[in-house]
Formats: structure tokens, sequence, C-alpha cells
């Protein structure tokens, strides 16, 4: 762990030592010498927020001084309208790509991939005076709203990207994610996502995907490339389980793995129930065809049998839970969708702000997230925050810092562990113990 920690030290250095002032200079923050450089103003803001989440610009004022700089609320409030939102946005970017751990998770099951990533979207209502930049998605939802687009790599820990949209984009649209995997990678998103362009890319950049089926899309066989009725198909089978080899979508013709796993009465009446309650707010009225579907949960990939069963790929997919883990993280304890201001620059800024202080925070904890025990995020951000001011003031001497993320380590083992008495596995620890049977 010490080689570890010398590594996470050196990067912060690096991250928040050279170019920092070229950026701020670039994006016209800083146009001339004084005591809030590009590198203060980050340091406040960022560990202002981690430290204090509701910070006020007064609260900023002292997290100002304890970072040995003077300035007003006034003075503090100017410097906003100089280029502050584009600097701090600059500075989100830079800390996505070079804030990245090497050493995956030691999970044999997913050893074929050189990466996992999830994509998912969270949003937040905003002030509605940002309604013309930011407008919201409509009907009784709040008329500016601001929606993340997150990239994440669960393998590895690593934030991909984050890309910050209007309330009105659909993630159906957001083909980033897609464009952005490399060769050997394994994808996961939901059906929010599913869009024959987007798997068609993965494809082509020889990724991996896992995904639920639309239902409609159209179907292929292969065979006689032919239409394909799947619905007519899982009605007339007595099969809990199955998998089809398919062509998925009339036109482009991806050669997948269909899998399709029979739920529970209990199951499919829940959902059912909540179907039909979404109807009827809507003044609608279900299909008998919309019914039968809710009886199965249907995947595609194109992941070789030879790595991953039809009960392997079930199981990986609930993965995709740890990303809306980290926006409950977001929500609940960096309390991002809680704007205080009401001006663009202030609720821009303190947004980016806390987004940089959440990825520093994912970065340097993940190597103890999943060890022999599992630390809890939520015990960890709140021990991280206790660190913030005094990390700021610690990232120019390597002594001090190195120090100061030893004893963070240290308490971390010691407190911050979610407790031994649970005895639900998690999907990680399934997933290992299916990796270890397999092997």
């Amino acid at each position: 762990m010490d080689n570890k920690i010398i590594e996470i030290r050196t990067t912060l250095q690096q991250v928040f030592g050279t170019g920092i002032e070229e950026i701020a200079q670039e994006k016209e923050f800083v146009q001339r010498l004084s005591k809030l450089t590009g590198l203060k103003f980050v340091e406040i803001w960022v560990m202002g927020f981690l430290e204090k989440p509701s910070a006020s610009l007064n609260y900023l004022v002292q997290v100002a001084a304890d970072l040995n700089v003077s300035i007003t609320k006034q003075g503090l409030q100017d410097r906003l309208a100089r280029g502050a939102v584009g600097f701090l946005l600059a500075v989100l970017k830079r800390c996505t790509i070079q804030l990245r751990n090497k050493l995956p998770m030691d999970l044999s099951l997913l050893k074929k991939f050189s990466g996992v990533q999830i994509v998912d979207s969270s949003g937040f209502g905003l002030p509605d005076s940002l309604q013309s930049e930011f407008p919201g998605s409509g009907g009784d939802g709040p008329k500016s709203a601001l929606k993340l687009q997150v990239i994440w790599d669960f393998l590895h820990g690593n934030f991909l990207d984050i890309v910050t949209q209007d309330g009105k984009q659909p993630d159906q649209s957001f083909l980033q994610y897609a464009l952005q995997i490399l060769p050997g990678w394994l994808c996961l998103s939901d059906l929010g996502y599913f869009a024959l362009e987007s798997i068609e890319i993965i494809v082509k950049t020889q990724a991996y995907f896992i995904s639920r089926w639309l239902a409609g899309c159209g179907l292929l066989d292969p065979a006689t490339e032919t239409k394909f009725d799947l619905l007519s198909y899982l009605q007339n089978t007595t099969q809990n389980q199955l998998e089809l080899n398919l062509w998925v979508g009339l036109e482009k013709r991806i050669a997948c793995r269909l899998l399709a796993v029979r739920l529970s009465p209990k199951v499919v009446e829940e959902r059912r129930r909540k179907l039909r309650e979404k109807a009827r707010r809507k003044g609608r009225t279900v299909s008998a065809a919309s019914l039968t579907w809710l009886e199965w949960s249907i995947f595609i990939t194109n992941v070789p049998l030879e790595w991953l069963t039809l009960e392997h790929i079930s199981l990986i997919y609930r993965l995709r839970w740890q990303i809306e883990l980290l926006f409950k993280l977001w929500k609940s304890e960096c309390q991002i969708d809680r704007i205080a201001g009401r001006i663009r620059e202030r609720v821009l800024c303190e947004i980016y702000a806390k987004l940089i202080g959440s990825v520093i925070f994912q970065y340097v904890s993940f190597p103890l997230r999943w060890t022999d025990r599992e630390l809890s995020p939520v015990k960890a951000i709140q021990t991280f925050r206790r660190f913030a001011v005094a990390l700021a003031n610690a990232l120019q001497n390597s002594d001090q810092l190195e120090a100061l993320l030893s004893k963070l380590f240290d308490i971390w083992q010691r407190c911050g562990f979610k407790d031994k008495h649970r005895i639900r596995l998690t999907t990680c620890q399934r997933i290992s113990l299916a990796g270890q049977i397999l092997a």
C-alpha cells in the first residue's frame, strides 16, 4: 500500500501542479498577478464544497483564509465572471483524463476484458434563470434541468468522461460512449441507450457489449435470413432459460446472442402493476403483447459463450447498478443536486467543483474499495471530507501530502469498511465466486 500512496501523491501533484495556471490563462480566468491564482481558486471551490457541500460564499471566504488567501465575499463573487466556468470545466476534464488507476479489480470472470465501461445519466433541476441554456424535459418537471452523462470504467474505478447536457436530451441519442470504447472492452448500458448505431460502433471497434433487448427491434434468423418472431417463440416454449443466435436489426444485421430468462410470477405481477399504473397516468391502455414481454428478462450480447454463460451474463449485467449507487452518493453526500446560487456562473462553478471533488475522491479511495472487505463509499467520503482543506495545503509538499494520505488510508482501514455482519453477498462477491468456480 505504501507504493500506492506514493503513486497517488505523485499523480495529485502532477494534476494540480504544472499546467493549472496555463489553463487559467487560456480560459482568461487569470489576467494579472493576484494572490488568488488559478490553483488557489480550484482549491477553495473544490475543497470548500468537499468539506461542506452546502457551503455559501461566506464559507468559501473562510476556506480561502485557511489556504492563506485573503478575499472578500464580493471579491470571490466578482471572480466568477472572469472565465471561471470554463476554467473549472477544463480542470474537470483534466482530472478525468489524468486521475486514473492502472491496476484493475481482481475478478477472474472479467479478466477477458481490458476494461468494463458502464454508461448512465443522472439529472436534476436548476434555477429557472438557466432555462434558455438548460431547458427541462417538460411536463411536471423543472423548467430548467441539467443531465450528467457519465462514462465509467468500473474495472479500474476511473471516470472516462463526464458530459453535461440539458434535461431535454434523450439518452438514446448519446453515442459518445460507443465512440470512446476501446478494443477488448465490455460495455454495459441500460435500455434507454439502446440504439443499433451504438451497438454497431462497438462491434466494429472489436469491443463487447451486454444490453437489454428493446422489444420491437427487428430480429432475423441467420439460417434463413427471414424475420424471427421472438414473442411467438417465447409464448410457445416451456423453457425457463434459452439462448438464440440471431441477427439484430433488419438492415444492420448485427450477429448477437439473445438470452432470455423467465421471471418469477411475483416479479412479473409487480412489473405489470407498474406498467398499468404508468399507462393510467398517461391515459393509455396496455396491450397484451406488452404484458407478455414482462414475463421475461432479455439480453443481447456479442460476448462468446466460451467466455460467459447465460448465468454469467445475467450476473455481470447487475454491475450496472454500481453507477446508480455512485449517483446516489453524489446526491446524498456531495449534494450535487442542491445548488444555493441563482446566477449562471455561481451555479455551474458549484456543480463543476463538486464533480472535481468526486473524481478526486474516487481516484484516491479506489485501491481500498474492493479488498478482502468492501469499503463503504459513504463512510469513506465522510472521512475524506475532514481531510479536504488539509489536503489542499499539503499539495505542494511531497512529505506532508504522503503523510496525510497515509493517515487517511489508516483511518479508512480501521473505520471505513462495511460491517461484517452483512449476510447477503454483493454483486462483486458473487462475480468473484463465479470466477472461482469457472477456474
